[in-house]
């Protein structure tokens, strides 16, 4: 992984993480709102349910001389006695019922008007001793507006309503002001998107900054990685052309047998090896720093499939070309021929014999598709999930006479990334597929 890749992955955590913050403030205030103002209407209903029962009228205020006087003292002893979870739930929310209520405050400080109608739907009574901003005439009209609706509990600007039939046959309407309520789910709702924007900020001030400090031990341990890959390649090398020389000096001794053979083979395979160990090394770096400008496509894919042609006819094999001309696009020339460079060699690694390798270019929006295809009778029961893995391999006997580590289509997916494309393999009727689809990059 380069630098370029762990960056990215920075940011996809920082996107992921702030969506994730983002959704759960949303969802805490959206149940908090809700709930709040689902009590509190729950609250106005039960309120305005004590009002109907009660005719229009609410009991008066406790006073001396009353039946239900009681001093202070009693008050306070009577309120204990009486004092249990339900009861303390009910205060809480704010749900509980008014039949039973014994607090003297509630008399004074619920603000309503009613308006009870005959059978006929006359006026007979307008009831606005409760609140003072109301007139009876305007309580009239709000009555008539209540009586229009068809439900028979709602909300009308500050106030909300009921509408029921009392037991004497009489309609009343009723009127609550609940204009506190919703001024406090309003207020509510304003800090709480106020706090949701401010933590939101401050988290990303936070997280940005610890993870650009998270990450800086990976870019490190990729720095010294690729030193190491370059650097035991190096030293590798030197033994390597040794053993070489000296298998090449017994066999000219004593002539080529099993063993010398065997040696040479081991040896070829480990120069591929270091090559490709290399390729890696340098496929990053590229990704971290390449040249862009305006790249002549068909020019570049052209010119690497003709370097290929004599190769697959010496292997009995054709080369087809079928590309758009004049096919431009900002990209690297040397990415874009390092990249149909990976897909021919594979191609021609794993064709049958006798059969044709096609490499096609066509313009797809603003960026191209390239395909390279092949015949590969063998390819119906093949997992091509694991294909872009890094040294995977079909054959996992590594004994295979088609050569190749494993990391040729590694570095072609890599590539393709960093254009925020595509690649795709499929396998149809013997024949399989490499589909590239590359975007341009700004310089």
């Amino acid at each position: 992984m380069n630098e370029t890749r762990i960056k990215k992955l920075r940011w996809k955590f920082l996107l992921v993480s702030f969506c994730s913050l983002s959704l759960t403030m949303l969802l805490i205030t959206g149940l908090l709102s809700g709930t709040n103002y689902y009590l509190a209407r729950k609250n106005i209903h039960n309120t305005l349910q004590y009002i109907v029962n009660n005719g229009g009228y609410l009991p008066g205020a406790v006073t001396q001389g009353n039946d239900k006087d009681i001093s202070d003292s009693n008050y306070e002893e009577a309120a204990h006695s009486r004092y249990n979870v339900i009861r303390f739930l009910n205060e809480i929310f704010n749900v509980g019922s008014y039949e039973d209520t014994d607090d003297p405050e509630f008399y004074y400080t619920t603000r309503y008007f009613a308006i009870i109608y005959d059978e006929k739907l006359d006026i007979s009574v307008v009831i606005t001793n409760h609140i003072a901003s109301v007139t009876a005439e305007e309580a009239k009209s709000y009555g008539e507006k209540a009586l229009a609706r068809k439900q028979s509990f709602g909300r009308y600007g500050d106030y909300y309503f009921k509408v029921a039939e009392l037991q004497s046959g009489e309609t009343i309407v009723v009127y609550l002001d609940s204009s506190d309520m919703i001024l406090g789910n309003s207020r509510l709702l304003y800090l709480a998107m106020t706090l949701i924007m401010i933590g939101i900020i401050i988290a990303a001030i936070i997280t940005s900054f610890f993870s650009k400090w998270a990450i800086a031990p990976e870019i490190k341990n990729m720095e010294l990685q690729k030193r190491f890959i370059t650097n035991a390649s190096h030293e590798l090398k030197t033994p390597l052309a040794v053993i070489r020389a000296n298998t090449e000096m017994m066999e000219m001794l004593n002539g080529e047998n099993e063993w010398s053979t065997s040696t040479m083979r081991q040896v070829d395979r480990l120069n591929g090896l270091i090559r490709n160990l290399v390729m890696i090394a340098r496929a990053d770096e590229s990704a971290d720093s390449i040249d862009i400008d305006e790249c002549d496509i068909t020019k570049s894919v052209r010119e690497t499939a003709q370097t290929f042609e004599t190769v697959a006819e010496s292997e009995g094999k054709k080369l087809i070309e079928q590309l758009q001309d004049n096919i431009k696009m900002n990209a690297s020339d040397g990415q874009i021929r390092q990249l149909c460079s990976l897909l021919i060699d594979n191609a021609i690694k794993y064709c049958d014999d006798g059969g044709d390798i096609k490499v096609e270019l066509v313009t797809k929006g603003k960026g191209i598709q390239l395909t390279v295809s092949n015949n590969y009778k063998d390819g119906a029961n093949t997992d091509y999930s694991r294909f872009f893995e890094r040294f995977y391999r079909e054959d996992q006997s590594h004994n295979t006479d088609k050569g190749g580590y494993g990391i040729g289509l590694s570095i072609v997916e890599n590539i393709v990334e960093q254009y925020h494309g595509s690649i795709i393999v499929n396998w149809k009727d013997g024949i399989i597929f490499f589909v590239c689809t590359l975007k341009p990059i700004g310089k």
